[in-house]
């Protein structure tokens, strides 16, 4: 189980990583894009597209790392009056229903994406952009998370049945 959960932990980095190339990919091609424009007055067609591209592999390759680094944003007033084993208690069922909810919005991605394969969908733009290869990163992004997800679902409950209770705000958990 061990083993499973540091191949997801390094596969959630992995994706971080590459979303963060993404990241100076688009910023790089945005500082062209104002030098083509502004100086040589031959504005580039296609920052605007891939920028939009850009930002959704960026959000959705970046979800499971950010979980991984607890980055997502916790709300926590209720939680933290709770008891310790009540805590636990709701770590364990918000991490399921997140799961559920991330997994079937896994599901429908592939689906989409699966069309956009069958269907060989191309942007609307002067690039006529094969929707495909940007839409890939809205379901790897899911399952990602998903798995991350599962991950930190089967140690809550490991946690919980073994009486050890841990302070979900502050202990490491992945």
């Amino acid at each position: 189980m061990e083993a499973a959960r540091r191949l997801i932990e390094r596969l959630a980095q992995g994706a971080g990583y590459l979303a963060s190339l993404v990241l100076f990919g688009i910023v790089g091609l945005t500082m062209v894009e104002v030098v083509t424009r502004y100086v040589l007055h031959n504005p580039m067609i296609l920052s605007d597209e891939f920028g939009g591209y850009a930002l959704v592999a960026i959000s959705f390759l970046g979800l499971a790392y950010c979980s991984v680094e607890r980055g997502h944003i916790r709300i926590t007033f209720i939680v933290e009056r709770l008891s310790p084993l009540m805590a636990g208690r709701m770590r364990v069922l918000t991490l399921a229903l997140g799961l559920v909810f991330v997994a079937v919005a896994a599901w429908v991605s592939w689906k989409f994406l699966g069309d956009s394969f069958a269907r060989n969908m191309r942007s609307n733009s002067l690039l006529m952009t094969p929707l495909k290869w940007p839409q890939m990163a809205i379901p790897i992004g899911f399952t990602l998370f998903a798995l991350v997800l599962a991950a930190q679902l089967a140690h809550a409950i490991g946690e919980l049945r073994a009486g050890r209770v841990v302070d979900q705000f502050t202990a490491e958990e992945f």
